[in-house]
């Protein structure tokens, strides 16, 4: 007699709907992974927002400069010299909204990485104490 596919057993004995590629090693590295990468992108959004204000203020002094020193004054210079202003506001807030958000993913992924490894390495000890392949699955030891 021959089972289905999905009832034979894998290389450790489960049942195939069991088996996965994926394990808390591989999960709690890949949150610690887009916690630095979300640190990183909050450290660099606070720069793109200062170096953006700070561009911001070399354009006003570059326009007062070239009114002032120069007498340029033409209706052209000045919607430039504003239009490249108003990107340079623009691109302070995207950088202050990317730095908010950044922060909450960074402290989510963290927040997650710490509650999978609180609540899946008991497990994995105790499973390994037991001299056991796998743990048994939640539901058998509920009730």
């Amino acid at each position: 007699m021959s089972l289905p596919a999905h009832i034979l057993p894998t290389s450790l004995g489960m049942h195939s709907q069991h088996d996965t590629e994926v394990t808390i090693d591989d999960v709690l590295d890949e949150l610690e992974r887009l916690t630095e990468e979300s640190f990183t992108a909050h450290e660099k959004s606070i720069v793109i927002a200062e170096k953006a204000r700070e561009v911001r203020r070399q354009l006003e002094e570059l326009a007062l400069e070239l009114r002032v020193h120069h007498n340029i004054i033409g209706r052209l210079t000045v919607a430039a010299m504003e239009r490249l202003a108003e990107s340079m506001d623009l691109l302070a807030a995207k950088a202050d909204e990317m730095r908010v958000h950044s922060l909450n993913a960074a402290e989510e992924s963290e927040a997650a990485q710490y509650a999978m490894a609180d609540e899946y390495r008991p497990v994995q000890q105790a499973t390994a104490d037991a001299n056991l392949i796998v743990p048994s699955a939640r539901i058998h030891n509920e009730g």
